[in-house]
């Protein structure tokens, strides 16, 4: 065997994804091609530029379920001279980044990747799973059911989404996750995700999540809000998922969570019905007015806004979505 085949490998490729199952299943499907490659899970697309600008060794970057916000778009320009760049998402944006863009809607962003590398049909299940997860009825999604049966894609995804919740900010067990993953393995297979899944459950962390959002909910018209997390700052690392499960059982079309930290506050906004306005954009819009940055998806986004804004946030969705 030649000298040339040991002369590269490949931790000159680098995705920067999600820290949730699309991501961490993303990572998977990622590391089944490129079994070397750096793994940098985030929690925002903001995150994501960061991580992105702070890579300078990296000749190939996969940008995957990041909303290509202001941040992010400079600094693909910027690096974008010395790197490959791929973005690869499941939602369109107003907003053009200067590198090659994979974008398919009504499908996990892992389910997009998966299309792209073509890693093995045994990831099916992982793509699967994903696509549960993000609310995507697909069609491999329905083959994978079929095959393993419904029972089974349900409680692998709920076991691997309520593990990596136990400590939020563990990418070393994020990452340990998706390298078992890669393999075609089972979460259940997996005996870290399976003793954190196990000490989620019989601490009815998810139950505890809901009967608190369930106390604090504001119902307003088609927004389900919680506005008071100052006062109730943990839901067991369910966040902005608990919220939705509470607002869709109410009946909401939206599901609005406000966290003020001082001066400023933080904000997620999911939409559960399948007619709703374009979040991404409207947030995009409500932060060049009134400040400070924010973006996402159609069905879900982010900010972070001036706290003394929050009431002017939730009148200007409701005008935009009654």
């Amino acid at each position: 065997m030649g000298t040339g085949c040991f002369s590269r490998d490949h931790r000159d490729k680098h995705i920067i994804t999600r820290g949730n199952v699309d991501g961490i299943v993303s990572a998977a499907i990622f590391l089944r091609r490129f079994p070397e490659a750096k793994v940098t899970f985030v929690t925002s697309p903001n995150a994501g530029a960061k991580a992105l600008s702070l890579d300078t060794s990296s000749d190939e970057v996969y940008l995957v379920d990041l909303a290509p916000v202001p941040d992010l778009v400079e600094a693909a320009r910027v690096r974008g001279s010395s790197q490959s760049l791929t973005l690869v998402d499941h939602h369109p944006s107003s907003l053009a980044i200067e590198c090659q863009t994979l974008v398919q809607e009504g499908v996990s962003a892992a389910n997009v990747l998966f299309n792209h590398l073509h890693p093995g049909e045994d990831l099916r299940k992982l793509v699967a799973m994903a696509d549960l997860v993000e609310y995507m009825p697909t069609l491999l999604l329905d083959q994978e059911m079929r095959r393993h049966g419904r029972q089974k894609v349900d409680q692998e995804s709920m076991m691997l989404d309520f593990s990596w919740r136990l400590i939020i900010d563990d990418d070393r067990f994020r990452y340990t996750a998706a390298k078992h993953l890669a393999r075609g393995t089972w979460p259940s297979q997996i005996d870290a995700v399976k003793r954190r899944y196990i000490q989620v459950v019989n601490e009815k962390r998810w139950p505890r999540a809901l009967a608190k959002v369930e106390n604090c909910l504001k119902v307003r018209g088609p927004l389900g809000i919680m506005d008071e997390m100052d006062r109730n700052r943990t839901l067991y690392g369910f966040g902005t998922r608990a919220l939705v499960e509470v607002a869709y059982r109410h009946g909401c079309d939206y599901a609005v969570m406000i966290n003020p930290r001082g001066h400023y506050s933080s904000v997620s906004v999911r939409g559960m019905a399948l007619d709703t306005i374009d979040l991404g954009r409207f947030v995009e819009d409500f932060t060049i007015e009134n400040g400070v940055d924010g973006g996402g998806h159609p069905k879900a986004a982010g900010a972070r806004i001036p706290t003394e804004s929050n009431a002017l946030f939730i009148d200007q969705l409701m005008e935009r979505v009654i």
